[in-house]
């Protein structure tokens, strides 16, 4: 028997391959897209269709880089995302994702995992294939691609000290890291400017990286921190170089004021790269500021031993002294501190009249340097406590997406309309902000080069072969928006606000959006990577 058709009538198709726009008719009948058609080549059925002239219709978009890896656990109907029209949040990133599991170290994974503001949340699981069972018995919103993060191999396999991972160390992370492309994980992350990632030396990535490469999967890196960014990029092209792995650089970004205005430089860089036949790619996304939970910026030998070390070094008055005078020498050691770019989105109770300003007007209120600040905040809240840090600028951001090796990602997470502190806006508002800002407002981007960037070259980076184009066959993740009306809402000092102009959204055939209101329905579920 034929599934019922729904139709989408006579919207601008932006198909998600870089085609050119162009009038038309979508189908969808049970999880798939039935027909991409001219308009009116098939007969209309009023009762079954839905008409779409004045809208733009695309694929779902696919977000490659975020960190819902939870988000769903606490909040299965969360809409932050949905709203803007994405579809698939790619979690996993950054060297963090929820497995695998060692039974005596689960609690240690729990502190980790906070430092992508995941709130603190029981993992009964074990491996990938759990965590995918659990997500999905809460009936998530939206679908979910996960990684396989290094930081948790590595707390797996030998916790979170500074060790040198080879023999059978190595050959655990290894084994635990095919257990996850096995089970379906689309490939490894590192963080590599976090503890533990950032205690790995390159023999070790290049081993998980040849593992990755064997199941045809993908790795991404949150670059290591260097004085000269180079270094860093030249680390990650290393990897593809040496393995012959995919490499998606993450979140790229020229965060130190001397590197301010070197984008075309950095551009060039990659380019180079790729002529010589290296598959590398990056994602950016919209905004001129950075977040991460503030820990991250403590001295490495701090976090070595998760959260309870971070107290207990922290309230012994050398540790702390030490700690201070190290911080003090500058963002990674290497840039110096501007305290008034650097401002509290999230701290705790005792510290709310903080939260959304910078830290050298709250060190003036607390009456203490700035550094001293920051080490308190540590050590009260761990890695709970974030900041957003406003050290990129407008051009370089923009320059960065216009390229052709770009691929858009949030670095955020889907969340509901309310959430403490002030998070950055990049989760309410980075797709949609691509639409109108640098498509609608400034031209930066053509519409099509921009669902592109967004739909098809994710989900082929990722290794999703049924989703991120509207043809015949694909599942049915679809956006119905308004091109020239889409704006992202969310604002540094008011960041939990949804976008507009998203009028429908379909996952998996199911409608999450109807008449710009989320519908209820939870049809989203974790996908499993497949051999190519």
């Amino acid at each position: 028997m034929t599934k019922t058709e729904t139709w989408l009538r006579g919207g601008t198709i932006v198909d998600g391959t870089g085609a050119p726009p162009r009038t038309g008719d979508v189908a969808i009948a049970g999880e798939v897209t039935s027909r991409v058609t001219p308009p009116g080549a098939v007969p209309a059925h009023p009762r079954d269709e839905i008409d779409c002239t004045g809208m733009t219709i695309t694929p779902g978009f696919i977000d490659i880089h975020t960190h819902s890896d939870l988000s769903f656990v606490h909040h299965p109907s969360a809409t932050s995302k949905i709203m803007q029209g994405v579809t698939t949040e790619v979690v996993g990133n950054c060297g963090f994702s929820p497995f695998p599991v060692h039974p005596h170290r689960r609690e240690t994974l729990v502190d980790f995992l906070r430092g992508i503001s995941v709130p603190r949340t029981n993992i009964p699981w074990s491996d990938f294939a759990g965590y995918a069972d659990a997500v999905d018995a809460y009936r998530p919103i939206m679908n979910v691609a996960p990684l396989a993060g290094h930081g948790a191999l590595r707390i797996a396999a030998a916790g979170t000290r500074d060790v040198t991972v080879d023999g059978d160390l190595l050959r655990t992370m290894e084994r635990l890291l095919r257990e996850c492309l096995d089970q379906g994980a689309f490939g490894l992350s590192t963080g590599l400017s976090y503890v533990p990632s950032q205690f790995a030396g390159q023999d070790e990535i290049n081993a998980l990286a040849r593992v990755v490469h064997d199941h045809d999967a993908l790795y991404a890196t949150h670059a290591r921190a260097t004085p000269d960014p180079f270094d860093s990029f030249d680390e990650a092209i290393d990897v593809g170089k040496a393995t012959g792995v995919r490499v998606q650089y993450s979140h790229l970004a020229l965060n130190d004021p001397r590197m301010w205005g070197r984008a075309d430089d950095v551009l060039a860089h990659f380019q180079q790269a790729v002529d010589a036949g290296i598959d590398v790619r990056y994602d950016v996304y919209p905004y001129d500021a950075s977040a991460s939970s503030l820990t991250q910026y403590l001295p490495a030998w701090v976090q070595a031993d998760g959260e309870d070390r971070i107290r207990r070094v922290l309230a012994d008055r050398a540790g702390f002294v030490r700690a201070r005078d190290e911080l003090a020498e500058g963002l990674f050691g290497s840039i110096t501190w501007d305290w008034e770019r650097v401002v509290v989105s999230l701290a705790g109770p005792d510290d709310e009249d903080l939260e959304g300003l910078s830290i050298a007007r709250g060190a003036e209120m607390r009456g203490m340097a700035p550094e001293e600040l920051c080490l308190r905040l540590a050590m009260r809240y761990g890695n709970r406590a974030r900041v957003v840090l406003f050290y990129r600028t407008e051009e370089d951001v923009a320059a960065f997406l216009a390229h052709p090796l770009a691929i858009v990602g949030s670095d955020g997470t889907a969340m509901p309309v309310t959430a403490p502190g002030r998070p950055h806006p990049r989760s309410y508002g980075s797709h949609a902000r691509l639409l109108h800002r640098y498509v609608a407002t400034e031209g930066r981007l053509t519409l099509t080069d921009a669902v592109h960037k967004a739909t098809l070259a994710p989900a082929r980076r990722i290794g999703i072969t049924d989703r991120g184009v509207l043809t015949q066959g694909a599942r049915a993740d679809i956006a119905v928006f308004d091109a020239p009306a889409i704006r992202d809402t969310a604002t540094w000092t008011d960041p939990c606000q949804l976008a507009t102009g998203v009028r429908d959204v379909w996952i998996n055939g199911e409608q999450a959006v109807a008449d710009g209101e989320p519908t209820g329905c939870r049809a989203g579920r974790v996908l499993r990577r497949s051999s190519r």
